[in-house]
């Protein structure tokens, strides 16, 4: 249960109902603070290829107190805040950042190769919009560069990274237990 601190949250909403449920949250009296990540999504089956939707289909989040969750719940065009058990399950401020961080990126991002770095090896990207956030390498591209997988409220993000912004997390490691 949320107590008299904000907390983020999670909102379900109807679909395609996450800009209509923002703005509600916007006007509502008091408002409520939320963030409705986005991004943009190529797509060459419409006029405008480039369009900029939500991040998470159906998601965004709300930072509430307990006093605020029946306003939040009511709101129209919210389905639930994501629970367990009847629990209120807090997303913690981390998760909301490192959302912010893919959100304001908008680029690939590239990573170093060293013989750590094979499919599947644990990286922590040192440099650059995503430093400090670990990921699994997926795959070396054709331009030198890999794909690593970082995982954000458990849905996978796959992003590029230059070589001079990672560090395997077995060299990190070694780093870590020298000093």
């Amino acid at each position: 249960m949320l107590d008299s601190r904000p907390t983020w949250v999670a909102v379900m909403t109807r679909p395609n109902a996450e800009t209509l449920v923002a703005d509600r949250f916007r006007e509502a009296d008091p408002p409520i603070e939320h963030y409705l990540p986005m991004m943009v999504r190529k797509d060459k089956r419409v006029k405008n290829p480039d369009t900029e939707k939500p991040m998470f289909p159906c998601y965004l989040f709300a930072r509430i107190n307990n006093r605020q969750i029946y306003q939040t719940r009511t709101t129209r065009g919210v389905v639930m805040i994501v629970s367990s058990q009847h629990s209120i399950i807090p997303v913690p401020d981390s998760e909301i950042e490192a959302v912010r961080r893919f959100e304001a990126s908008q680029r690939k991002v590239h990573f170093y190769e060293t013989s750590q770095l094979v499919r599947g090896a644990q990286a922590t990207i040192m440099e650059g919009e995503f430093a400090g956030l670990t990921g699994t390498l997926v795959k070396k591209c054709k331009d030198g560069n890999f794909c690593i997988n970082i995982e954000v409220m458990n849905i996978s993000m796959v992003v590029r990274v230059r070589r001079d912004e990672l560090k395997p997390n077995a060299i990190a490691e070694e780093e870590n237990a020298e000093a």
